[in-house]
């Protein structure tokens, strides 16, 4: 049934696709602002006001008018020593944006379904909000014993394998407060204390994958690894839990291998770039 909502909606998209196939001129000024920003690059980060006239071919007032109306908006900072500009703070808002346009699940989905069919055990791909994990893909083992974990639901950033990971990913004040507070053990074998953690999370940091042995859930061993975006930020863990049982000698080794693999292949497609970590 149509609706007076559903048709000022529509309406609306078709006024927006009209307005895009008008032959318009565009707007002068914006054009010499995104010309100005894009005279900054890796070669030159950095740019003097006569550098950046001569870059754009714009008089001193024009690109000074510009760089004054960008520096307000975070777009555009001045080093007074140096008395040059640079690109401001506001793009890694905006390169946030578009990072989490990407689809996360999309990008990781066959990579962990193939993860699912190399182990055998339930895969899962966890990311951070705030002080919990939230688990945002997860599979099954097909058959026999395994262990359940439901998408949604929130652990504490702490649990199990997966926690480890994203804590080692963490920036220094917020593990530090979080380390000087009274950790909670979820099983008699959890690691609680704040220094064993601290070695814990340098050995994650060097070899980009952890395992643990009943520290989530007695008799359980998890797996994960790193996830990383374009920027070589932590983004996610991905790995397994699987009966400790299933998970020992050759076929522990082999099903680490392959969760870090399976993080490094996800990484790739998110624009890490392996030789910077």
């Amino acid at each position: 049934m149509e609706t007076a909502g559903s048709r000022g909606s529509r309406g609306t998209a078709k006024g927006a696709t009209a307005l895009r196939e008008l032959r318009m001129t565009s707007i002068r000024t914006i054009d010499r602002a995104v010309d100005v920003l894009n005279a900054f690059h890796h070669q030159a980060p950095e740019r003097s006001m006569d550098e950046l006239c001569h870059e754009v071919g714009l008089p001193r007032p024009t690109v000074y008018r510009i760089l004054y109306t960008l520096e307000r908006r975070g777009l555009i900072l001045y080093n007074p020593e140096t008395q040059k500009y640079r690109l401001g703070y506001q793009f890694l808002y905006y390169g946030d944006l578009v990072a989490h346009s990407l689809d996360l699940r999309r990008e990781a989905e066959d990579v962990l379904l193939e993860l699912h069919r190399q182990t055998q055990q339930t895969v899962l791909m966890s990311v951070a909000r705030g002080d919990t994990l939230t688990y945002v893909f997860r599979k099954e083992a097909p058959e026999g014993l395994k262990v359940s974990t439901f998408e949604g639901p929130r652990r504490p950033i702490t649990f199990g394998a997966f926690g480890c990971v994203t804590m080692a990913y963490m920036d220094t004040d917020n593990l530090e407060k979080l380390l000087a507070q009274p950790l909670p053990a979820f099983t008699p074998r959890t690691v609680t204390q704040p220094d064993q953690i601290r070695r814990r999370l340098q050995q994650i940091r060097e070899e980009k994958v952890f395992v643990e042995t009943g520290e989530g859930y007695v008799g359980v061993t998890g797996i994960a690894a790193p996830v990383f975006d374009a920027r070589n930020h932590f983004v996610a863990a991905v790995g397994v839990n699987g009966p400790t049982v299933h998970l020992t000698g050759e076929r522990l080794s082999q099903a680490t291998a392959a969760v870090r693999n399976a993080a490094l292949r996800i990484s790739g497609r998110l624009g890490a770039d392996p030789r910077r970590g």
